[in-house]
């Protein structure tokens, strides 16, 4: 077992037309003003390790919601694009983490015009959640996949940019730093 780390946390409670959402953010050690912030759509109960791993090893701020639900899961990412700077992170650097769910979030955003997307990182099974085949993916924000080779192909021939990683060690994001460090 490596040395702990400790990150920052909190809780919110945003208000949607149904119900309250309710994420929570991470910070990254040492966070600097001005760092990416991730949006992790998880539906899995795993989505607070997903959330550290992508916080610590990948340096950004992020914003952790457990959901199926694509209305909460654009309450949330419409929140973050217009408060970024809340939680001392770049609003040009907002970026949509993980599955099916954060595709579909992404696509929203795009149909939108809001909030405007750095990139998509999904990764996980594509079994279930994903946009339809017939889904016009053209305009989306570029992506990085991880194990998600048909979803990668379909962006790819609809003329976004796709980083296409396979899958590697479970819930580990150190190669997204220098990704991210990078724009």
């Amino acid at each position: 077992m490596g040395p702990m780390v400790l990150t920052r946390e909190a809780d919110l409670s945003l208000r949607s037309a149904r119900e309250f959402v309710r994420p929570r953010v991470l910070w990254p050690p040492d966070a600097e003003d001005g760092c990416p912030v991730a949006v992790l759509l998880w539906d899995r109960d795993s989505v607070q390790e997903v959330a550290e791993a992508l916080c610590v090893e990948g340096g950004v701020v992020v914003l952790a919601l457990q959901t199926t639900d694509v209305d909460v899961a654009t309450v949330a990412l419409e929140w973050a694009g217009d408060h970024a700077g809340l939680l001392g992170a770049d609003p040009d650097q907002l970026i949509v983490a993980g599955g099916g769910l954060a595709a579909q979030a992404a696509l929203h955003a795009r149909d939108e015009g809001w909030p405007p997307l750095a990139r998509q990182l999904l990764f996980g099974s594509e079994r279930a959640g994903w946009p339809a085949a017939d889904a016009a993916l053209s305009g989306a924000a570029p992506a990085t996949t991880i194990d998600a080779p048909m979803y990668a192909a379909r962006l790819r021939e609809a003329g976004v940019e796709v980083d296409e990683l396979p899958l590697a060690a479970p819930m580990s994001f150190e190669w997204a730093g220098p990704l991210l460090a990078s724009r």
